[in-house]
């Protein structure tokens, strides 16, 4: 029931933290100032640290705004606050103070604009004069010398550093990466700061010499260092530095690795089983450092799930998983986080490699059941147009009445029972021995005749003047022409009396009738998908016009409208803008 309310209330508080949040690290800083301005008074300096750590929770860059903390770390939250509180003192203020400094100078390495670059820098100078003018100070032992006006000057001059904060706090508006953190900067300065006091106290103690002395003394060495340090890293003048043999070091490490990937990707052109390549993978993972060896298996898919060793066993084993793979690593020494990293991403690129060559064989399986399927259609195609003319045939023996239509019936019979013979042997070769879409060739003359026997007696006019040296994909114009006076003649059975003309001139093949036009909503779909029909009008001419796409030759419907449907076949025309 309240749900709802609190929902709400997060909403609006979280709405504030976003509108607040550029002066949050200022008040922050001036509730730091307010514990150094207290000084010795530990009941009021619990306190205002309690208010200093709640203001710092709600703008830290470590935990998003939306994020959700469990348990342990609010837990770990709180012993660490709680320390705070019961050890608070000089001390703890100057390590607190070096902490932040940290926090803050991982900021500035990593702010890209100039606004908000300036305003933590601002806030990492204040906390610098802050630390060595009254924190530390503070902090020595009490037979150092530290000169008497170095605190209160601290206190009244680090505070400048907060009035450049008030000029460019809008700028942190459009700092995108506010809540992004640089540690490995923030690592430096906090190490950096804390040298330069360290190294202080070792001056006063061994030198026997004041705070001052032993500050601005340690801060010089420090800059020398610092200036020798970056010219060694790049010393220009065509030299390599420690710039360049770091990166060299770095590029060494990953030799291996590199290698280990193009031995990948030239095995995963090789033929084989995805298995075998995994296995032959696994095995050139020996060649890289502290790897004894190892397990793997697949999983995953239709198949059986495999598995292999390569190696021996290690002192140390690491799983690593993908979705189809499992691997199992053995080394003789721990690694370290960084190199577990590394093997588990070259892990999950082997089983990238391994489902593309389960995909790969699927492929290969589809395109032999394609072709399977592809015959198989072909086969059943001249079938039923053999079954439409062994009942063509039934039907003239049965409306023979007297002895001419019986000599006529036997005339038919002679002529058509020889070709029907040679088309089912064409048709059973093709089962034993699979050929491509067009067939066999043969002369255009030849064709021509055979389809002029083969409709006779049918009212079918075949026409056609033809080259006597052109030759013809048989198989390919058979199986068209069958198909397109089959389908007229199921036409002629509603509209009786209508003309039905083969034509053939050079390589173009038409068939057309002076029926009626086919409908719009069937032509739409015509020769792209089956088309449902009553007489089953559509599916023939799909499976023929993909076995003209097969052969280079293109079946299209050239003409439709009421007395005259002609379909026409005829060779593709080249696409010459393709060809180099």
């Amino acid at each position: 029931m309240n749900r709802p309310d609190t929902s709400a209330h997060i909403a609006r508080l979280l709405t504030w933290l976003s509108a607040v949040r550029p002066w949050l690290l200022l008040c922050v800083l001036a509730s730091l100032h307010a514990l150094l301005w207290v000084g010795e008074d530990v009941s009021y300096g619990r306190v205002l640290l309690l208010v200093h750590v709640g203001l710092l929770l709600m703008w830290q860059p470590l935990v998003g705004v939306h994020s959700r903390v469990e348990a342990r770390g609010l837990a770990a939250l709180a012993v660490v606050v709680l320390a705070l509180v019961v050890f608070y003192g000089p001390r703890v203020l100057s390590l607190w103070m070096l902490l932040l400094a940290g926090l803050i100078g991982g900021k500035v390495f990593y702010s890209t604009s100039r606004g908000p670059r300036v305003y933590y820098l601002g806030a990492l100078a204040y906390l610098i004069t802050a630390l060595f003018t009254v924190a530390l100070p503070r902090a020595l032992p009490p037979g150092l010398s530290v000169p008497a006006g170095i605190a209160p000057l601290g206190l009244w001059l680090s505070p400048l550093a907060l009035t450049v904060m008030l000029g460019v706090s809008g700028h942190e508006r459009a700092d995108r990466d506010r809540d992004v953190l640089d540690f490995v900067s923030g690592l430096f300065v906090l190490l950096l700061l804390a040298v330069l006091a360290l190294g202080t106290l070792a001056a006063m103690l061994l030198s026997g010499v004041d705070y001052l002395r032993a500050l601005l003394g340690t801060l010089g060495v420090l800059a020398a260092m610092l200036l020798l340090l970056s010219w060694a890293w790049n010393p220009r003048g065509g030299f390599g530095g420690l710039g360049v043999a770091f990166t060299r070091y770095v590029l060494s490490l990953a030799l291996p690795y590199e290698r280990w990937l193009e031995s990948l990707a030239a095995l995963s052109e090789r033929d084989g089983r995805p298995e075998d390549f995994v296995a032959r993978a696994a095995n050139r993972l020996l060649a890289l450092p502290l790897v004894a060896g190892g397990e793997w298996r697949t999983r995953g898919g239709d198949g059986p799930a495999h598995e292999g060793r390569f190696g021996g066993r290690g002192a140390q084993r690491y799983d690593f998983e993908h979705p189809l793979l499992e691997l199992a690593l053995y080394t003789e020494r721990p690694l370290s986080g960084g190199l577990v990293w590394h093997f588990n991403l070259l892990v999950q690129l082997l089983g990238q490699f391994y489902q593309a060559r389960l995909r790969a064989e699927e492929l290969r399986r589809l395109s032999y059941l394609s072709a399977i399927h592809d015959t198989g259609a072909r086969l059943t195609h001249d079938v039923k147009n053999l079954l439409q003319s062994l009942n063509t045939l039934c039907y003239a023996l049965q409306e023979a009445d007297g002895p001419d239509d019986a000599a006529r019936a036997n005339a038919l019979l002679a002529r058509q029972l020889p070709v029907i013979t040679a088309r089912l042997e064409a048709t059973l070769d093709k089962l034993r021995r699979p050929t491509p879409a067009d067939g066999e060739w043969m002369p255009a003359p030849e064709w021509l005749l055979a389809m002029s026997a083969r409709f006779a007696g049918q009212r079918v006019a075949v026409e056609g003047a033809t080259d006597p040296d052109q030759w013809l994909p048989g198989a390919l114009y058979t199986a068209v022409a069958e198909n397109l006076i089959a389908n007229a003649l199921q036409k002629r059975l509603a509209e009786p009396g209508i003309v039905i003309v083969l034509r053939l001139g050079g390589e173009r093949l038409s068939v057309e009738d002076d029926g009626s036009a086919i409908r719009p909503e069937v032509e739409a779909g015509l020769l792209r998908e089956p088309v449902a029909s009553a007489n089953g009008l559509g599916v023939g001419l799909y499976q023929s016009a993909r076995l003209a796409e097969a052969a280079g030759y293109a079946l299209t419907l050239e003409l439709n409208r009421e007395g005259c449907v002609r379909f026409a076949l005829a060779p593709r025309p080249r696409d010459f803008s393709t060809e180099p």
